[in-house]
């Protein structure tokens, strides 16, 4: 079972959004080894918690219901929360809020031809 952290909870375009992390199963060095000299070092310091390596997860809920998701591997951060103001979470946001936005509009027309008393 996979356990996420949340980092940030909001209201966007009236859907609740949360933004949460993972740990990143993809190998550091596979993403990273043009930044970074030392592939044992690089290792060494996410061991040490001086880097946070994650997978990024925001959710787009409407109601309790998701209605959208979006997802960001291979985040390297000193701190994860950074992820929230260098515009990163905002694109994934923006993707996650798209997602709900056109499944509820498709789940509105079905909802339409549906004779509810």
């Amino acid at each position: 079972m996979r356990y996420y952290e949340k980092l940030d909870e909001r209201e966007v375009d009236g859907f609740q959004v949360i933004v949460d992390k993972t740990w990143e199963d993809i190998d550091p060095w596979d993403q990273l080894s043009e930044c970074f000299d030392d592939k044992d070092q690089l290792y060494a310091d996410i061991e040490s918690c001086k880097y946070d390596w994650f997978m990024l997860r925001v959710r787009a809920l409407f109601d309790g219901n998701e209605m959208g998701s979006a997802y960001l591997g291979g985040c390297l951060y000193e701190d994860a929360r950074e992820v929230l103001t260098d515009g990163t979470a905002e694109d994934i946001i923006y993707e996650a809020v798209a997602e709900a936005k056109a499944y509820a509009k498709q789940l509105k027309e079905k909802l339409n031809e549906l004779e509810v008393e």
